[in-house]
């Protein structure tokens, strides 16, 4: 065990990720695991408990992050505040213990995306008409069904007008189904609160330890929100096709919003300059070379840019296969060198150390498949080569695939990981 104290320890680690973002060696490679439910599984917790009970989720937390050695804890925000859900009616979600049981999983289950059409392709213009009336009217009853009440908001014309204000409003604050919304939305406001108190109870403690926070703020990439959130799969890659004008126009009124949202986030916890983005769609997968040209990466890199430009660093996670995408992601990086993180999931991190290395730290990707059913020795030895090829000259943090570490990860091999790095990844200098 170290005598270092854990503020020394914090400031350690702090600088030893610093260094490593800058494309600089310190004195050891990192080591910074993402995780998700590992911890609530090792104290015994289904996933419900992890999701409705935020102490007990944080106490295991910090009871089992604190045995690794880690240079950066994972976050625990991606355990969804549940009760919220319940309260305003989530349908983009389902998920353990649901109120609602079109919504509810099993217990041990995890919590699971509800996919759909939330924009019909002939609203494209409607949409572009007036987003945010948009969204208000028709987009949130489509996801949440406790703000049904929203689409009796006052529309363009009694917001633009004081008279048409002085109509509007009362009528609409007046109607039942407005005031029962408001209270749903106090009581979710106030459950959120719960929940998010945890986050920062959590991020102190850790501290307290000697461990800095990985991030707290993100994005996505315009392409991704159409996706996931309004077109659907689905529709987005017919939209390729079929609406090609409308899609891209989508993406470019949904840019400089990713980019400002992620600031506002940024500012509530100025602490933490890291932005982490899950990429989804833009995968070999989901589309070639073209299509990710044509209509993925360009506003993609405009929200990368908007961030640096405020001294934001983004931590897009190329999730998924995205081998094939190392010309373009190596021309973007040789542009803003040592000022990002790319982290990968199953796409090849040697090639990407090759391509790119010496410009844009890469993170990654002990496979889960391994931390699951593999062995230590098995660990150790991938963990073993994954130095190798990715450490000289510094910008190499190492973490696993897919969600980090897995929920069903075996303790022994996250050990075995850890342990790995202090054996291989020391610098000689």
């Amino acid at each position: 065990m170290s005598e270092k104290s854990p503020r020394t320890l914090l400031k350690e680690r702090n600088q030893r990720i610093k260094e490593t973002i800058a494309i600089k060696e310190p004195d050891r490679v990192p080591i910074t695991p993402m995780s998700t439910f590992f911890a609530t599984e090792q104290v015994g917790m289904t996933k419900k408990e992890a999701m409705y009970d935020m102490k007990r989720t944080t106490d295991a937390s910090v009871k089992v992050f604190s045995r690794y050695n880690w240079d950066a804890v994972p976050p625990i925000q991606q355990i969804y505040p549940a009760k919220y859900f319940d309260l305003m009616g989530a349908k983009f979600f389902k998920w353990p213990g649901a109120e609602n049981e079109n919504q509810r999983l099993k217990d041990h289950l995890p919590y699971q995306f509800v996919e759909a059409e939330y924009l019909k392709a002939n609203e494209y213009e409607e949409f572009f008409d007036d987003p945010t009336g948009f969204c208000i009217h028709r987009l949130l009853q489509r996801q949440w069904s406790e703000y049904k009440a929203f689409s009796n908001f006052p529309y363009l014309s009694n917001l633009a007008s004081g008279y048409g204000a002085l109509i509007g409003f009362p009528f609409f604050f007046f109607m039942p189904e407005t005031k029962e919304m408001f209270k749903r939305i106090n009581e979710s406001v106030d459950a959120f609160f719960q929940w998010f108190n945890h986050l920062m109870r959590y991020e102190n403690e850790m501290k307290k330890l000697g461990y800095p926070l990985q991030f707290m703020a993100m994005t996505q990439a315009p392409y991704d929100i159409v996706s996931d959130y309004l077109r659907g799969m689905k529709g987005t890659m017919l939209d390729m096709y079929r609406n090609p004008e409308e899609l891209k126009h989508i993406m470019d009124l949904l840019t400089q919003s990713l980019i400002d949202s992620a600031l506002q986030l940024a500012q509530m916890v100025p602490q933490h300059k890291i932005i982490f983005m899950p990429l989804h769609r833009g995968a070999e997968g989901f589309m070639n070379d073209k299509q990710f040209q044509e209509f993925y990466f360009p506003t993609l890199c405009k929200v990368f840019e908007g961030l640096m430009k405020n001294n934001l660093i983004p931590m897009p996670f190329w999730e998924g296969k995205c081998t094939a995408r190392f010309p373009y992601l190596a021309e973007f990086a040789e542009k803003h060198k040592a000022k990002m993180i790319f982290w990968f999931d199953q796409s090849d991190i040697f090639k990407a150390k090759e391509a790119f290395g010496n410009h844009v730290c890469i993170r990654g990707n002990v496979p889960g498949s391994l931390l699951v059913t593999g062995t230590p020795k098995e660990v150790e030895e991938y963990v073993k080569k994954c130095i190798e090829g990715c450490a000289e000259g510094g910008g190499y943090l190492l973490d696993g695939g897919v969600s980090g570490i897995p929920d069903e990860a075996k303790a022994e091999n996250v050990k075995a990981m850890t342990e790995a790095v202090f054996k291989y990844g020391v610098y000689r200098k």
